[in-house]
């Protein structure tokens, strides 16, 4: 989700919070787990994993005995976390961490069973060599699994405050995610909305069988606010925008794309501004609502024999 003129932090733990817990409804996880016959694979890799937040809730689902193998290149993640490992512990799974960068993976050919991301080619430069990497290290007859996002539908999510806005200015704020997106992507810091595109470069890849759902999650805002996924929803929006990082800002981004971008980034922060307090007005008085829908796609495909 995309926030406005609230602050900034890095691409960490600090700005999803507990809200990444409730990403997926249980009914799609067993649905999607049933018709990939996930009980079939026995040894997971979870490139760019995080707090292994997608493997963890996988993993109930793979073949018995399970072992999980997780690689990301944050500095305080791919160090290893003494939680995470308990937690596959707790469980009996076998659990290995390593450092590494996804777009050349520290694995042999044809280790693991499944390879997996969620949200990670919408940030590499290299979206498709990362692929050619999860493809390199899969077995034969194995299985890709890539969870990404089109984040610029967000900039025309209604809601209840916004949705008798003038036309104009709702075109500005799909002109400045559109913007947003275009200079992040120039400056080689991934695609926000790269997974339109992810099915397509599975089949150039060579995968077989390649499949695409949608995840059915949505969380809805309404009074009084209070259930659990409401409650961490707001405390993530209140974090700003989880789509820059430590050190690049959306002028940044911005400035990439030129002056004439950079005067648009300029006078639209300035013209709206009152609205991450108008938002929070509403909450207070009880009058904000929105279905909080958003378009995350979920790919698959085999690698042949």
């Amino acid at each position: 989700m995309r926030t406005k003129n609230i602050k900034r932090k890095g691409h960490s733990e600090d700005f999803f919070g507990e809200y990444r817990d409730f990403w997926w409804n249980e009914g799609f996880l067993n649905l999607l787990a049933k018709r990939l016959q996930l009980h079939t694979h026995f040894n997971l890799l979870d490139v760019g994993c995080g707090q292994c937040h997608w493997s963890r809730l996988l993993v109930d689902y793979l073949g018995s005995p399970a072992k999980v193998s997780g690689v990301d290149n944050d500095k305080k993640w791919a160090k290893g976390e003494s939680e995470l490992r308990h937690y596959f512990e707790s469980k009996g799974i076998d659990f290995d961490l390593k450092k590494g960068d996804a777009h050349e993976l520290p694995y042999e050919d044809e280790t693991f069973d499944i390879v997996t991301c969620q949200t990670l080619l919408i940030h590499v430069q290299h979206p498709k060599v990362v692929i050619d990497e999860m493809k390199r290290v899969l077995k034969p007859g194995g299985t890709i699994l890539c969870v990404e996002p089109n984040n610029l539908v967000q900039s025309l999510t209604q809601s209840s405050v916004s949705m008798n806005d003038p036309i104009d200015e709702v075109l500005d704020h799909v002109k400045y995610a559109l913007i947003f997106e275009r200079g992040k992507k120039k400056l080689g810091l991934g695609d926000n909305s790269l997974g339109d595109l992810v099915p397509g470069f599975l089949a150039q890849a060579g995968f077989d069988q390649v499949e695409v759902r949608l995840s059915d999650k949505a969380i809805a805002m309404y009074p009084p606010y209070n259930t659990e996924e409401q409650i961490a929803t707001m405390k993530q929006w209140q974090n700003g925008n989880t789509w820059s990082n430590e050190e690049f800002s959306d002028y940044d981004y911005f400035r990439a794309m030129g002056q004439e971008n950079l005067d648009f980034f300029e006078k639209y922060k300035r013209k709206y501004a009152h609205l991450g307090e108008r938002m929070l007005r509403n909450i207070d008085a009880n009058k904000y609502h929105s279905a909080g829908g958003a378009m995350m796609y979920v790919i698959s495909g085999t690698k042949p024999i």
